[in-house]
Protein backbone atom coordinates (compact mmCIF):
# COMPACT_ATOMS: atom_id res chain seq x y z
CA UNK A 1 0.00 0.00 0.00
CA UNK A 2 1.28 3.46 -0.86
CA UNK A 3 2.18 5.80 2.05
CA UNK A 4 -0.60 8.21 1.08
CA UNK A 5 -3.13 5.39 1.19
CA UNK A 6 -1.84 4.26 4.57
CA UNK A 7 -2.24 7.77 5.98
CA UNK A 8 -5.77 7.97 4.56
CA UNK A 9 -6.68 4.58 6.05
CA UNK A 10 -5.36 5.59 9.47
CA UNK A 11 -7.27 8.90 9.24
CA UNK A 12 -10.53 7.14 8.37
CA UNK A 13 -10.05 4.61 11.18
CA UNK A 14 -9.32 7.44 13.62
CA UNK A 15 -12.55 9.21 12.68
CA UNK A 16 -14.49 5.96 13.09
CA UNK A 17 -12.87 5.36 16.49
CA UNK A 18 -13.63 8.89 17.71
CA UNK A 19 -17.23 8.63 16.49
CA UNK A 20 -17.56 5.30 18.32
CA UNK A 21 -16.36 6.89 21.55
CA UNK A 22 -18.73 9.83 21.16
CA UNK A 23 -21.61 7.48 20.37
CA UNK A 24 -21.08 5.74 23.72
CA UNK A 25 -22.01 8.94 25.55
CA UNK A 26 -25.68 8.18 24.75
CA UNK A 27 -26.89 4.72 25.74
CA UNK A 28 -30.32 3.30 24.91
CA UNK A 29 -32.31 1.96 27.86
CA UNK A 30 -34.68 -0.98 27.55
CA UNK A 31 -37.62 -2.08 29.67
CA UNK A 32 -36.68 -4.94 31.98
CA UNK A 33 -39.41 -5.17 34.65
CA UNK A 34 -42.92 -3.97 35.53
CA UNK A 35 -44.29 -3.55 39.06
CA UNK A 36 -48.09 -3.40 38.98
CA UNK A 37 -49.45 -1.39 41.93
CA UNK A 38 -52.81 -2.52 43.36
CA UNK A 39 -54.69 0.70 44.17
CA UNK A 40 -54.92 4.39 45.14
CA UNK A 41 -53.38 7.64 43.88
CA UNK A 42 -51.88 8.87 40.61
CA UNK A 43 -48.26 9.61 41.54
CA UNK A 44 -45.52 7.10 42.13
CA UNK A 45 -43.35 7.89 45.14
CA UNK A 46 -40.31 5.65 45.01
CA UNK A 47 -38.90 2.16 44.54
CA UNK A 48 -36.31 0.73 46.93
CA UNK A 49 -34.82 -2.72 47.40
CA UNK A 50 -35.02 -4.70 50.63
CA UNK A 51 -31.45 -5.65 51.54
CA UNK A 52 -32.63 -8.89 53.18
CA UNK A 53 -35.11 -10.52 50.79
CA UNK A 54 -34.01 -8.48 47.70
CA UNK A 55 -37.62 -7.60 46.86
CA UNK A 56 -38.51 -4.26 45.29
CA UNK A 57 -40.70 -2.17 47.63
CA UNK A 58 -42.73 0.43 45.72
CA UNK A 59 -44.95 3.27 46.90
CA UNK A 60 -47.70 5.62 45.76
CA UNK A 61 -47.32 9.20 47.02
CA UNK A 62 -50.11 11.48 48.20
CA UNK A 63 -51.84 9.84 51.17
CA UNK A 64 -50.95 7.44 53.96
CA UNK A 65 -53.73 5.08 52.81
CA UNK A 66 -52.19 4.58 49.35
CA UNK A 67 -50.45 1.40 48.25
CA UNK A 68 -47.21 0.00 49.58
CA UNK A 69 -46.39 -3.14 47.59
CA UNK A 70 -43.37 -5.37 47.15
CA UNK A 71 -42.31 -7.57 44.26
CA UNK A 72 -39.82 -10.30 43.46
CA UNK A 73 -37.06 -9.97 40.86
CA UNK A 74 -39.39 -10.81 37.96
CA UNK A 75 -42.10 -8.34 39.00
CA UNK A 76 -44.57 -10.68 40.73
CA UNK A 77 -46.34 -8.96 43.63
CA UNK A 78 -45.57 -10.79 46.88
CA UNK A 79 -47.27 -8.42 49.33
CA UNK A 80 -50.88 -8.43 50.60
CA UNK A 81 -53.06 -6.45 48.13
CA UNK A 82 -54.43 -4.16 50.85
CA UNK A 83 -51.05 -3.08 52.26
CA UNK A 84 -50.89 0.70 52.86
CA UNK A 85 -47.96 3.11 53.02
CA UNK A 86 -49.05 4.25 56.56
CA UNK A 87 -47.37 7.68 56.13
CA UNK A 88 -47.31 10.11 53.20
CA UNK A 89 -43.79 9.06 52.28
CA UNK A 90 -41.81 10.51 49.37
CA UNK A 91 -38.38 8.87 49.47
CA UNK A 92 -37.61 5.42 50.85
CA UNK A 93 -34.37 3.65 51.74
CA UNK A 94 -33.33 0.41 53.42
CA UNK A 95 -31.35 0.71 56.65
CA UNK A 96 -29.03 -2.31 56.76
CA UNK A 97 -28.27 -1.87 60.45
CA UNK A 98 -31.93 -1.79 61.48
CA UNK A 99 -33.02 -4.30 58.81
CA UNK A 100 -35.96 -2.13 57.80
CA UNK A 101 -36.99 0.82 55.65
CA UNK A 102 -36.83 4.50 56.47
CA UNK A 103 -38.25 7.41 54.52
CA UNK A 104 -38.93 11.12 54.30
CA UNK A 105 -42.51 12.31 54.63
CA UNK A 106 -44.28 15.12 52.75
CA UNK A 107 -43.84 18.63 54.19
CA UNK A 108 -42.90 18.81 57.86
CA UNK A 109 -43.78 15.18 58.53
CA UNK A 110 -40.16 14.34 59.29
CA UNK A 111 -38.40 11.04 58.69
CA UNK A 112 -39.89 7.70 59.66
CA UNK A 113 -38.85 4.12 60.34
CA UNK A 114 -41.04 1.17 59.38
CA UNK A 115 -41.74 -1.73 61.71
CA UNK A 116 -41.68 -4.99 59.74
CA UNK A 117 -42.43 -8.59 60.62
CA UNK A 118 -40.14 -11.51 59.81
CA UNK A 119 -41.80 -11.96 56.43
CA UNK A 120 -40.93 -8.40 55.42
CA UNK A 121 -44.45 -6.97 55.78
CA UNK A 122 -44.49 -3.37 57.12
CA UNK A 123 -47.24 -3.10 59.75
CA UNK A 124 -46.39 0.12 61.60
CA UNK A 125 -44.40 3.32 61.12
CA UNK A 126 -42.68 5.55 63.69
CA UNK A 127 -41.23 9.03 63.29
CA UNK A 128 -37.56 9.16 64.28
CA UNK A 129 -36.77 12.74 63.19
CA UNK A 130 -39.32 15.60 63.21
CA UNK A 131 -39.70 18.61 60.91
CA UNK A 132 -39.07 19.36 57.24
CA UNK A 133 -35.62 17.85 56.78
CA UNK A 134 -35.66 18.42 53.02
CA UNK A 135 -35.59 21.43 50.67
CA UNK A 136 -39.25 21.36 49.58
CA UNK A 137 -42.45 19.64 50.79
CA UNK A 138 -42.47 17.21 47.84
CA UNK A 139 -38.73 16.45 47.85
CA UNK A 140 -37.90 12.78 47.28
CA UNK A 141 -34.96 11.35 49.23
CA UNK A 142 -32.27 9.23 47.61
CA UNK A 143 -30.01 7.17 49.86
CA UNK A 144 -26.24 6.98 49.55
CA UNK A 145 -25.29 3.79 51.39
CA UNK A 146 -21.55 4.30 50.90
CA UNK A 147 -21.54 7.56 52.90
CA UNK A 148 -24.78 7.07 54.87
CA UNK A 149 -26.20 10.24 53.34
CA UNK A 150 -29.63 11.21 52.09
CA UNK A 151 -29.59 13.36 48.95
CA UNK A 152 -32.24 15.80 47.69
CA UNK A 153 -32.57 18.00 44.63
CA UNK A 154 -32.74 21.74 45.34
CA UNK A 155 -32.88 23.73 42.12
CA UNK A 156 -29.75 22.63 40.26
CA UNK A 157 -27.91 21.54 43.39
CA UNK A 158 -27.84 18.28 45.30
CA UNK A 159 -27.99 18.79 49.05
CA UNK A 160 -27.03 16.09 51.53
CA UNK A 161 -28.18 15.13 55.01
CA UNK A 162 -26.76 12.72 57.56
CA UNK A 163 -29.07 9.69 57.38
CA UNK A 164 -28.85 9.07 61.13
CA UNK A 165 -29.19 12.60 62.53
CA UNK A 166 -30.91 14.55 59.75
CA UNK A 167 -28.21 17.24 59.90
CA UNK A 168 -27.46 18.94 56.57
CA UNK A 169 -23.84 18.42 55.48
CA UNK A 170 -22.94 21.70 53.77
CA UNK A 171 -19.63 20.42 52.40
CA UNK A 172 -21.56 17.70 50.56
CA UNK A 173 -23.49 20.15 48.37
CA UNK A 174 -23.02 19.56 44.64
CA UNK A 175 -23.86 21.99 41.83
CA UNK A 176 -25.02 20.24 38.65
CA UNK A 177 -24.14 22.21 35.51
CA UNK A 178 -27.09 20.95 33.51
CA UNK A 179 -26.41 20.37 29.83
CA UNK A 180 -22.67 21.00 30.07
CA UNK A 181 -19.98 18.34 29.72
CA UNK A 182 -16.22 18.13 29.22
CA UNK A 183 -16.90 18.02 25.50
CA UNK A 184 -19.12 21.13 25.68
CA UNK A 185 -17.87 22.95 28.80
CA UNK A 186 -19.69 25.88 30.37
CA UNK A 187 -18.45 29.39 29.53
CA UNK A 188 -15.95 30.87 31.96
CA UNK A 189 -18.37 33.61 32.99
CA UNK A 190 -21.33 31.28 33.53
CA UNK A 191 -23.46 32.25 36.51
CA UNK A 192 -25.93 29.64 37.77
CA UNK A 193 -28.79 30.45 40.10
CA UNK A 194 -28.49 27.23 42.05
CA UNK A 195 -31.92 27.65 43.66
CA UNK A 196 -33.83 28.27 40.42
CA UNK A 197 -36.26 25.51 39.47
CA UNK A 198 -35.04 23.45 36.52
CA UNK A 199 -37.50 24.04 33.69
CA UNK A 200 -37.17 20.87 31.60
CA UNK A 201 -36.38 18.34 34.30
CA UNK A 202 -38.17 16.42 37.01
CA UNK A 203 -37.91 18.91 39.87
CA UNK A 204 -38.53 16.71 42.92
CA UNK A 205 -36.14 13.85 42.34
CA UNK A 206 -32.44 13.32 41.76
CA UNK A 207 -31.33 9.68 41.75
CA UNK A 208 -28.08 8.47 43.28
CA UNK A 209 -26.40 5.72 41.24
CA UNK A 210 -23.11 5.19 43.07
CA UNK A 211 -21.35 5.08 39.69
CA UNK A 212 -17.99 6.87 39.72
CA UNK A 213 -18.18 10.19 37.82
CA UNK A 214 -21.89 9.58 37.16
CA UNK A 215 -23.27 9.63 40.68
CA UNK A 216 -26.35 11.79 40.17
CA UNK A 217 -29.15 11.34 37.64
CA UNK A 218 -31.69 13.89 36.42
CA UNK A 219 -34.75 13.10 34.32
CA UNK A 220 -34.98 15.38 31.28
CA UNK A 221 -38.70 15.38 30.46
CA UNK A 222 -38.23 17.18 27.12
CA UNK A 223 -35.72 14.79 25.57
CA UNK A 224 -36.84 11.67 27.49
CA UNK A 225 -33.31 11.09 28.69
CA UNK A 226 -31.76 10.43 32.07
CA UNK A 227 -28.66 12.60 32.40
CA UNK A 228 -25.86 11.39 34.67
CA UNK A 229 -23.64 13.99 36.34
CA UNK A 230 -20.32 13.76 38.16
CA UNK A 231 -20.20 14.89 41.77
CA UNK A 232 -16.58 15.96 41.27
CA UNK A 233 -17.15 18.71 38.70
CA UNK A 234 -20.94 18.76 38.21
CA UNK A 235 -20.59 18.04 34.50
CA UNK A 236 -22.71 15.74 32.36
CA UNK A 237 -21.06 12.33 32.01
CA UNK A 238 -23.58 10.26 30.07
CA UNK A 239 -27.09 10.36 28.63
CA UNK A 240 -29.43 7.38 28.90
CA UNK A 241 -32.11 7.41 26.21
CA UNK A 242 -35.54 6.17 27.24
CA UNK A 243 -37.88 4.38 24.81
CA UNK A 244 -40.27 6.65 22.92
CA UNK A 245 -43.28 5.30 24.83
CA UNK A 246 -41.78 5.91 28.29
CA UNK A 247 -43.98 8.03 30.57
CA UNK A 248 -42.08 11.00 32.04
CA UNK A 249 -43.35 13.52 34.61
CA UNK A 250 -41.88 16.77 35.91
CA UNK A 251 -42.37 15.78 39.55
CA UNK A 252 -42.36 12.50 41.51
CA UNK A 253 -42.81 9.26 39.47
CA UNK A 254 -39.03 8.72 39.03
CA UNK A 255 -36.76 6.42 41.02
CA UNK A 256 -33.65 4.23 40.95
CA UNK A 257 -32.90 0.92 42.63
CA UNK A 258 -30.60 -2.03 41.96
CA UNK A 259 -29.16 -0.50 38.75
CA UNK A 260 -32.68 -0.01 37.41
CA UNK A 261 -34.30 3.32 36.51
CA UNK A 262 -38.02 3.39 37.31
CA UNK A 263 -40.80 5.58 35.87
CA UNK A 264 -44.39 5.42 37.05
CA UNK A 265 -47.16 4.95 34.48
CA UNK A 266 -50.31 6.19 36.24
CA UNK A 267 -52.71 4.99 33.53
CA UNK A 268 -51.56 1.38 33.95
CA UNK A 269 -50.70 1.77 37.65
CA UNK A 270 -47.24 0.38 36.96
CA UNK A 271 -43.68 1.19 37.92
CA UNK A 272 -41.71 0.42 34.74
CA UNK A 273 -38.03 -0.41 35.16
CA UNK A 274 -35.36 0.29 32.53
CA UNK A 275 -31.74 -0.75 32.22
Amino acid sequence: MKPANIVLAVFVCSIFFIDSINAQSVRQLRKTIELKMPRGGDNGGTVAQNGKNRYFYATIAGNKTYSFAYFNQVGEMMSPPDLSILADVRGLWYNNALKTFQGNVFGNGGWVTYVMDDAGVPYDVKQFLPGQLQPHPNSVAQYNLRENLVHFLKGSTVVSYNAATGAEIKEKTFLLKTGYSKKTPPPADLVIDSNAVLTKYNTTTVVYTGISNAEFGLLNVQTKEIELYSKNDGLLYQKLKLPADAIVKDKLNFSFSNNTYFLYDARNRTWVGYR
